[in-house]
């Protein structure tokens, strides 16, 4: 038997049904890693996002298993977050995202185009928090993943564990676009709250469009 957490997305009413479950999903069976070495970000195919290897770059840090409190391990899976998400009218929408595994833990950035800290915090059934990241505004929310489990040839879902959410805004306004990271285990440990935000601190500003905060 072999299963899998996955992070299930949100939608916006009347939104396409295919970006609550569909993206971001991890594959299942990490790459072979030579000689106990760190992943390198897998090469983008033709349905990944233009940004992704930039996203992924940006993730995939030397010090990323540090950051999240296990400097042993090493990354294992560095890959795209999802395919893209053809809507009703025939427009398609690249889910501009990667994520990175390090031992149990996984790690996911997306940038979040047309999506500000105000739309979140807006969104009632999310009960986001508001925060704040490098003088930026911020909202982080708690989702629940998806367990799925394969087993004899088939596949079943449940309910996995609680995945940390943390989208910071690319501009000093509330209304920029957000950049989001979000956080969550394979096994039945609680993801660290601490490791999301000291990731968030360290890959922020290495993202293209960052705009840094301005004092005085």
């Amino acid at each position: 038997m072999r299963w899998a957490r996955l992070p299930q997305r949100w939608c916006w009413p009347g939104e396409c049904s295919a970006r609550c479950g569909g993206a971001g999903l991890f594959s299942g069976t990490p790459a072979p890693v030579a000689a106990g070495k760190p992943a390198v970000c897998n090469p983008p195919k033709a349905t990944d996002s233009p940004e992704y290897p930039a996203l992924c770059a940006a993730l995939n840090r030397r010090d990323l298993p540090a950051l999240l409190g296990a400097p042993t391990e090493h990354v294992s899976v560095a890959q795209s977050g999802g395919g893209p998400t053809t809507y009703w009218d025939g427009t398609t929408e690249f889910d501009a995202s990667a994520q990175v595994q390090v031992g149990p833990v996984m790690v996911r950035i997306s940038h979040n185009h047309d999506l500000s800290v105000r739309d979140i915090a807006g969104l009632a059934s999310l009960r986001a928090e508001p925060a704040t990241v490098l003088g930026h505004p911020a909202a982080r929310y708690r989702s629940t993943t998806l367990a799925l489990v394969l087993k004899g040839g088939k596949s079943s879902t449940g309910t996995g564990g609680t995945a940390l959410n943390l989208a910071v805004a690319i501009g000093p306004d509330e209304g920029a676009d957000t950049v989001e990271f979000s956080i969550w285990r394979q096994d039945d440990e609680p993801p660290d709250e601490g490791a999301l935000l000291r990731i968030a601190e360290q890959v922020l500003p290495t993202v293209q469009g960052w705009l840094p905060a301005t004092h005085g």
